[in-house]
Formats: C-alpha cells, structure tokens, sequence
C-alpha cells in the first residue's frame, strides 16, 4: 500500500493528561450515537474555545484520512464520477451559479 506522504499523514493524538487529552475522552464515547446535540455540548466547566480547537483539529484529522484513502484510489480514470449511488452525480461548479 503506498501512501500519498504529502496529504496523508498519521493522526497525532494528544499527550497523555493534556487538556486536549481529556476533551478527548469526552467526545469519543458521544460520536456514533445518533445524538448530535449531545456530541457538540459543551462539557461542564469546560472552556468553550479549548472545546472549538479540539473539535476543529479533530475534524480536520478525519477529513484528511478521508481525503487521503480517496487520493491513494481514486483516479480521474478509475473514477470519473462522483456518485452516491445511482440517483445522485456531484459536479464541480467553479463558481458558476447553478
């Protein structure tokens, strides 16, 4: 498996005991329970703008792995489409109003 060095890069968790650790440890066990109000609160006590950062960074991190899978397979001539299923095509607009 080759990996595009340049987009893709392994995920730096925070040191261990850090604040950003913490928050960690509040925001895994919400993701995936089909409750995003409860995902995005605020912990209590918490600072709101430690909160954004960490979710910011963490955001980032899951659309660079994302960005990095579909690069390393995806191709203009493996594929030439962007599709979510057979109903939908996504194009490129470039600023063109649609």
């Amino acid at each position: 498996m080759c990996i595009n060095q340049k987009t893709f890069r392994p995920k730096k968790g925070a040191p261990s005991g850090s604040k950003g650790a913490q928050l960690k440890k509040h925001i895994d066990p919400t993701l995936g329970s089909g409750n995003l109000r409860e995902a995005v609160r605020l912990p209590p006590g918490e600072d709101l703008n430690e909160w954004l950062a960490i979710n910011a960074v963490d955001f980032f991190n899951q659309v660079n792995i994302l960005y990095g899978t579909l690069t390393e397979f995806c191709t203009p001539s493996t594929c030439p489409t962007m599709t979510a299923g057979t109903k939908y095509e996504y194009r490129w607009a470039g600023g063109v109003s649609i």
